[in-house]
């Protein structure tokens, strides 16, 4: 629902929005345990020469990291095969990193494209920190993000020994939230209710009338919500990370769609819980880099910490007219990954549930035009029912292929791991049989 402007003026102007707003109790500054593991591809687009150059999405990125009010422990950046200005912008920011505050900058480059997911499982594998905190590189963590997840973090494991995630939000092209969502449909599983995916760019209705809503009443810390979801934005303790084998590498559509769902869903199977931090501290803002989405909403908080030399209203007009690239494909390739994504997701856990998807989908998307469909491609709706037909039938036909693939691989790595076994037992009784012989001769022969 739309926040209304008396609710947006009353609670959104409140002086725990604002950057500052920590700097009145003097809490020194610790170096977080956490890594910064970032993907990236073709994020900068500005070579030195353009006036646009400090605002390459990646160096935005990677400075506001810097700005942390506690710094990290490193910053792990992998290049997914740039071929725009990614090498000369990282070798500046690792010296600026380094001589500025401390920080190390990891870099490494993939010869060839290998999607988000193997990407993020690189950088996870070379972290130092006891926490890896996923980011997008057209994200601009708020300076406090750090700090106050760190609080949290403490105090959650206190509470829930199989706490693994902590969910952030992200804001797009906005610094404040502009919508509120029910509790209720904000913790809801990605493969029931029909697969709708949770909305982490939103604020708890429920927080805007209830008293008893922090967790830091001081510090003005939102309770942080339960929740069976998660996104490209988040904290996990590392170890736990690795003990689910990392994100997945299934997808075989356009911009991998659904990554976050599959780890998410491998989190809750092996009976870890995950959390949702509502609130500005410990957000970001989402560029969008190449969306046609419209303008800034929010407070220009990077102006304020940057003395203008950085500006989020001007870094969301780059965004507007950036061009398509990281994991942004062109709208026909996203509804299809958005389509095939879910379904797979699903029906490996539900089939039933994937059937109601497969269902539900097909009147929102191809008979209806819902909106909520085309969310970041506002501008461009495909209004013409049979091109959206298409494209339906063809991620649910493909998706139910690659699940038959799947299951057979699977069923033929099974058969020969059974045959090992009789292999081993057929070569064991030859080795007896053969011992049985050479005695019969000892004892025939006497030799």
């Amino acid at each position: 629902m739309e926040l209304k402007l008396e609710k947006l003026s009353e609670e959104f102007k409140k002086d725990i929005y604002h950057p500052n707003f920590l700097e009145k109790f003097k809490i020194p500054s610790r170096t977080a345990d956490i890594s910064a593991v970032i993907p990236t591809y073709n994020r900068c687009p500005f070579d030195k020469n353009s006036e646009n150059y400090q605002y390459n999405p990646l160096a935005i990125c990677v400075r506001t990291l810097l700005l942390q009010k506690s710094p990290l422990k490193e910053i792990i950046i992998v290049d997914d095969a740039s071929t725009d200005n990614t090498a000369n912008v990282v070798k500046e920011l690792r010296q600026e990193a380094y001589k500025k505050k401390g920080i190390e900058i990891k870099c490494f480059h993939n010869k060839e494209r290998k999607g988000s997911s193997i990407s993020r499982n690189i950088g996870a594998k070379h972290a130092s920190g006891k926490y890896l905190f996923f980011l997008d590189d057209d994200c601009v963590p708020a300076p406090y993000l750090t700090f106050i997840a760190n609080i949290v973090l403490k105090k959650i494991e206190e509470q829930d020994t199989h706490f693994a995630v902590l969910v952030l939000p992200v804001y797009d092209r906005a610094s404040l939230p502009t919508t509120t969502i029910n509790i209720n449909d904000l913790t809801r599983s990605f493969f029931k209710r029909e697969g709708l995916s949770a909305r982490f760019n939103t604020f708890p209705a429920e927080y805007l009338k209830i008293k008893d809503k922090f967790l830091n009443t001081n510090l003005k810390i939102f309770n942080p919500i339960k929740v069976y979801q998660t996104w490209g934005h988040f904290i996990i303790e590392r170890s736990k990370y690795l003990d689910v084998g990392g994100f997945p590498d299934f997808a075989t559509w356009p911009n991998k769609a659904g990554e976050e769902q599959e780890f998410a869903s491998r989190l809750i199977e092996n009976t870890y819980s995950l959390y949702y931090l509502p609130g500005t501290k410990a957000a970001s803002y989402h560029g969008a880099f190449g969306a046609k989405i419209g303008k800034f909403n929010g407070i220009d908080w990077l102006a304020e910490m940057t003395n203008n030399k950085l500006s989020l209203i001007r870094y969301s007009k780059i965004c507007e007219n950036g061009i398509i690239s990281g994991n942004r494909v062109g709208i026909k390739d996203y509804l299809y990954s958005k389509i095939i994504a879910a379904f797979c997701i699903i029906y490996k856990r539900n089939m039933k549930e994937a059937i109601n998807y497969a269902r539900l989908s097909h009147k929102e998307f191809v008979v209806e035009t819902k909106k909520s469909w085309f969310t970041g491609y506002s501008m461009e709706v495909i209004a013409d029912r049979s091109e959206r037909e298409m494209i339906w039938h063809k991620a649910i036909e493909d998706g139910l292929n690659l699940l038959l693939e799947t299951e057979i691989k699977k069923t033929k790595k099974l058969k020969g791991f059974i045959s090992s076994f009789r292999v081993k037992e057929r070569l064991g009784e030859i080795e007896e049989r053969e011992s049985r012989i050479k005695k019969l001769f000892e004892e025939i022969y006497g030799e």
